[in-house]
């Protein structure tokens, strides 16, 4: 079982892999540094239903977006999200949160609700999703091996 250095580590080399094709479309230094943090947070997400990092960084953003959210009352959001939250706390580890699959839906659903929401950001929310998706399979490849992640179970 990696520990959260490898899993950041893999995190690293999964936006460097990515970066390689996309680096044409990057429009400045400060979009590539985002999206390297996205794909640093997508390598700790899968073990948000344990306790370690990935999940106390994740519980530190929902708190922060939870008074955002309150503050400029968008109190349907506010209880959505209060919802969708407590998901981790009732699955098992390396359940649903270690399927691709969910992975996916998850980046996919980033990006309708944020496109929804201002569909300026429609591309930048995109890319965001993207680079935090190819983190989260690095998780998979380094808690599962290349057989085992990209199953559909």
């Amino acid at each position: 079982m990696p520990c959260h250095k490898t899993h950041l580590f893999g995190g690293g080399a999964a936006y460097i892999l990515l970066m390689m094709p996309l680096a044409r479309l990057c429009p400045s230094p400060a979009v590539g540094v985002e999206w390297f943090f996205f794909a640093l947070a997508g390598s700790l997400f899968p073990d948000v239903d344990i306790k370690s990092r990935g999940q106390r960084y994740f519980y530190l953003l929902v708190l922060a977006s939870l008074i955002i959210l309150y503050t400029e009352q968008r109190h349907a959001l506010l209880a959505a999200t209060s919802i969708a939250t407590l998901t981790p706390l009732l699955v098992k580890h390396r359940g649903v949160f270690h399927r691709w699959w969910f992975l996916a839906f998850i980046c996919a659903l980033m990006w309708y609700a944020g496109s929804s929401v201002n569909a300026t950001f429609g591309t930048t929310i995109g890319f965001d999703a993207l680079f935090f998706f190819a983190g989260a399979l690095s998780h998979l490849l380094l808690d599962f091996g290349p057989n085992r992640a990209l199953r559909f179970r």
